[in-house]
């Protein structure tokens, strides 16, 4: 049986290289980052790592001629953040309501720290609400 010889000009393996490449850099840059600051104690430079990493995510994902991500990864994403905000709202709504009930009921109470993260959560969802309304009015 005979192989059968790729090209890189096949459409879908250039995009999987980009998207190697793409994340590559991202997870390369912030391995190589918290080494930097974790280990061996160069915050600076680890934090300079992390921004060239950054930058060349960027750069691969709008410099590249190929176009990564395609109507079938949109789906995915739509997908994918839809279950995300489902499974997310009924957490926040029930740790918000035990937050404010459980010192009422009882000697124990959430710590102060949970609080910034559900009004983090408040914000994405205002946030959602709110560019999902310009959208919806401006279609």
């Amino acid at each position: 049986m005979t192989q059968t010889p790729t090209s890189d000009s096949n459409p879908l393996s250039k995009q999987r290289k980009y998207r190697r490449l793409m994340y590559g850099v991202l997870l390369g840059g912030v391995a190589v980052a918290l080494l930097l600051r974790e280990v061996l104690g160069y915050p600076l430079v680890s934090e300079a790592v992390y921004w060239v990493a950054v930058i060349g995510f960027f750069a691969v994902l709008f410099g590249s001629s190929v176009t990564l991500f395609d109507e079938r990864d949109r789906a995915l994403e739509e997908r994918a953040s839809r279950w995300t905000l489902t499974i997310l709202a009924p957490i926040l709504a029930i740790t918000a309501s035990v937050g404010r009930l459980l010192p009422q009921v009882s000697d124990y109470a959430l710590p102060d720290m949970v609080w910034p993260v559900l009004y983090g959560f408040i914000v994405v969802y205002v946030l959602f609400a709110v560019v999902y309304g310009a959208l919806r009015y401006r279609s």
